[in-house]
């Protein structure tokens, strides 16, 4: 790390000073479309960033490395060139901390013995898991998709999608599910079966049909008692997920799900 001149010019590869390719600090800076303006961090991705999906994951098509090169940018890159350009982006409702400021972390307090070298390879280290943790997450979705729509393709009731894998499948569902018939997802986990319900997005989450009332925040044999099903396992308190041991007790519990009545909204009167 460094800014003297001499040694910089033996370097390979300079970053975030140098007034070189990868620096951001010139008044005529880079922006994206989107008027987002690039930093180092940027300026690197968009260098490197394909070759590196390539070289991690060679079995995906250009197109597709297209695909996550672009969303890793969006999810990822793009918040931490604004928050390097000095453009807020935790300012929420809820305060939440970004991958910039957990960086920041970790740097020594100023009455820390460590090593700062020490303490920038720890940051490495936890950032290329990040890295790492983003490409291969948009890598299985691309994969599962081709297994999620001939899931839809083959279903026997139109308000259920039946996976045979804990398949990444609500961004691909949305795509193809353009009249909203499936209600609920169907999928094996962690020695059980779940069914799950399928949330639309807008200006509030909701999901098109919410897991029956009198499941929330049941467990086992409350919940078995409920459904008359001896391996029902739980029932989420946002009636969003449940769990049952079998994929018969499973299937029984979607179907009673889509066959109960949606509650009438309560009117208030004038």
């Amino acid at each position: 790390r460094t800014r003297n001149p001499e040694l910089l010019e033996q370097q390979d590869l300079i970053y975030d000073v140098g007034n070189g390719e990868f620096d951001h600090h010139q008044l005529e800076k880079e922006y994206r479309d989107n008027g987002i303006p690039y930093a180092a961090a940027g300026l690197i991705w968009r260098k490197f960033g394909k070759d590196a999906i390539r070289s991690k994951h060679p079995e995906i098509s250009d197109n597709d490395v297209e695909n996550v090169f672009r969303y890793t940018d969006t999810i990822l890159i793009e918040g931490i060139d604004a928050a390097d350009n000095g453009i807020k982006t935790t300012e929420n409702i809820i305060p939440t901390m970004c991958i910039s400021s957990i960086i920041a972390g970790y740097n020594p307090t100023w009455d820390s013995p460590a090593s700062v070298g020490e303490a920038f390879n720890d940051a490495v280290n936890f950032a290329s898991d990040i890295l790492d943790n983003v490409i291969d997450q948009k890598v299985s979705t691309i994969k599962a998709r081709t297994f999620v729509i001939e899931a839809y393709k083959s279903r026997v009731r139109p308000e259920l999608l039946i996976l045979d894998n804990s398949y990444p499948w609500d961004r691909t569902l949305k795509e193809i599910d353009v009249n909203r018939e499936v209600l609920f997802v169907i999928y094996p986990k962690e020695e059980g079966y779940y069914v799950q319900t399928v949330r639309e997005y807008g200006q509030e989450r909701k999901d098109r049909k919410s897991l029956p009332e009198a499941w929330a925040e049941k467990r086992e044999e409350e919940l078995s008692k409920i459904t008359g099903l001896k391996d029902a396992i739980f029932c989420h308190s946002g009636r969003f997920i449940a769990k049952a041991g079998s994929f018969e007790s499973i299937m029984k519990m979607a179907e009673m799900a889509i066959a109960e009545p949606e509650p009438k909204e309560h009117k208030h009167h004038e």
